[in-house]
């Protein structure tokens, strides 16, 4: 937590300080910036690990905040440019992005040698919005391409995409799965296909049991709590008295310290009670992130 504060205070500072004072506040920091890297007013960079590499060019009015970020020699990062989340960047040497690229790093985004993404271009590593106990997907995924890949303007990466060395991607085009090496991609309308989406849902849907054990297992383990689970699988406790509740036959979740509701989830419905609790908060930004669920607060 310390560090992440100090990280976001220099990149603070870094915003309004020409290159060399903001070069010489990431090297005190412990990061490391090569020579002649340029870091100019208006752009906000913060990371907890920082490595820029040689004659590195970060336009005006970029932002960066990611947990590790490598930028290799000679790269530039064009203005307007967007990377952000809770993993790493990196990119190899020789790369360029383009204007406006948009870059989520929900988890790890790699750019090898002499790569570059053409402007207005975006990557996605999450792809969640619609509820998943109603059967609609949430996927996680790194995204990488590898040595000397260009992709033209306005081309979308979807959360898997893995592009290998010596590509084109055309203007226009939805990168999904692993693009072969020596390809070039282009749009094609003979490429478009109509799916059931109804068919799909119902046949991908599961019981709401399996929803609740799986988001609260998971939730625990991103907050590092360490649970006891009943043999039913409705119970998740931990040792200092948090306890989640599963009720699979109304589709709620019950958010409990020791005897004292704290608040309580309807699944189905997209509902959650009033509650200021620090962990309740962060449980509703969990769900809609990971799971797509939205869940409305009604208030009291």
């Amino acid at each position: 937590m310390k560090t992440r504060f100090i990280a976001r205070l220099i990149a603070v500072l870094g915003f309004l300080l020409p290159s060399a004072p903001t070069r010489w506040l990431f090297r005190l920091a412990g990061h490391r910036v090569g020579r002649n890297t340029r870091l100019p007013l208006l752009s906000f960079i913060c990371a907890n690990q920082m490595e820029l590499g040689n004659d590195v060019d970060i336009r005006p009015f970029v932002f960066i905040s990611v947990d590790r970020l490598t930028i290799g020699s000679s790269t530039i990062v064009s203005f307007g440019c967007q990377i952000k989340g809770n993993k790493s960047f990196r990119t190899g040497d020789n790369c360029i992005l383009g204007a406006h690229v948009i870059i989520h790093c929900d988890e790890d985004v790699r750019l090898g040698f002499y790569s570059g993404v053409g402007p207005r271009s975006t990557i996605y590593t999450h792809g969640s919005f619609l509820p998943v106990t109603r059967g609609y997907p949430a996927l996680f995924a790194e995204v990488e391409l590898e040595d000397f890949v260009w992709t033209g303007m306005g081309v979308l990466f979807l959360p898997g995409s893995h592009v290998e060395t010596n590509c084109i991607v055309n203007p226009g085009v939805v990168v999904s799965g692993r693009v072969l090496a020596n390809t070039r991609l282009q749009l094609s309308s003979e490429a478009t296909q109509r799916l059931d989406q109804g068919r799909l849902l119902r046949f991908s849907r599961r019981k709401p049991e399996f929803y609740h054990e799986k988001m609260i297992a998971e939730f625990f383990e991103r907050e590092g709590l360490c649970c006891k689970v009943s043999s039913d699988k409705k119970s998740f406790e931990t040792g200092s008295g948090i306890v989640f509740i599963s009720k699979p036959d109304q589709d709620t979740i019950e958010f409990r310290r020791g005897e004292q509701l704290v608040a309580s989830y309807d699944i189905d419905g997209f509902w959650a009670s009033e509650s200021r609790d620090p962990l309740h908060c962060r449980f509703i930004a969990f769900a809609r992130k990971h799971y797509g669920l939205i869940l409305r607060t009604r208030y009291s």
